[in-house]
Order: C-alpha cells, then structure tokens, then sequence
C-alpha cells in the first residue's frame, strides 16, 4: 500500500508564483534574499529550493505573525529593483522599453504582495 502524503495548500499561492515566476514578476530574486529576509524577523530556513523557500517564508511568517515584516521587506527589495531598473534606462536609452516593463511588472507584484497578504476582515 502506497503512503499518501497529504499536501498543505498554501494560501499564498498565486504570490508564491508569481515571485517564482521572473516573467509575471518582473524581478528575480535569489534563495540567498529569501533567506535573509526570514533571518530578519527570525525565521530560519535551510537550503531549499526558491520555490519551498518562498512558500516556507510566507506562512511561517504569517503562522507566526511577521508577515508584516516580511511584506515591508519584500516591499523595499522591490523599490530597489525597481530604482535600478530606471538609473539603467536612463544610462542605456535602448533597454529602456524593456526595463520600463520589468519595472511595470515589479510594481504589479507589489501590488498583489500588498493585496495577498491583508487579512479578511471576515475570518
């Protein structure tokens, strides 16, 4: 007889995808940086693929109440690129359509970090 592994549905999943996804997202960022953002507000994370270090960050943060922290975080990280993205534009004119687009995604992921992550008022 088989195990059955029973999987946990994140809540979070259309952002975790997103973040793992640089196309939707407009910015790539590293395990490393997810693993500094948990170290930040005191979750550690051990050497994991960015796609379980994303997820594990999100809802080990949110079960344990720094999910706020975490979001102010990714936010900052996001202004950053975003920044780089139009300092290069402007030094080199030609990439600037397509750093304009990386820059228009990036603000669209800030967008669903902030609207994924407020709580219902409902619950």
């Amino acid at each position: 007889m088989r195990k059955k592994h029973h999987h946990v549905k994140s809540k979070f999943v259309a952002l975790e995808n997103n973040f793992l996804n640089t196309f939707f997202s407009g910015l790539y960022i590293s395990a490393n940086e997810f693993r500094e953002i948990g170290a930040k507000v005191g979750i550690t994370m051990g050497m994991n693929s960015r796609e379980l270090l994303i997820k594990e960050l999100l809802n080990k943060s949110d079960s344990e109440g720094t999910l706020q922290q975490v979001v102010t975080l990714l936010d900052t990280l996001i202004e950053e690129r975003t920044a780089s993205y139009h300092a290069l534009s402007k030094d080199y004119p030609a990439a600037a359509p397509a750093l304009s687009m990386l820059a228009r995604k990036a603000a669209a992921t800030k967008s669903l970090l902030s609207r994924e992550t407020q709580r219902n008022p409902y619950e």
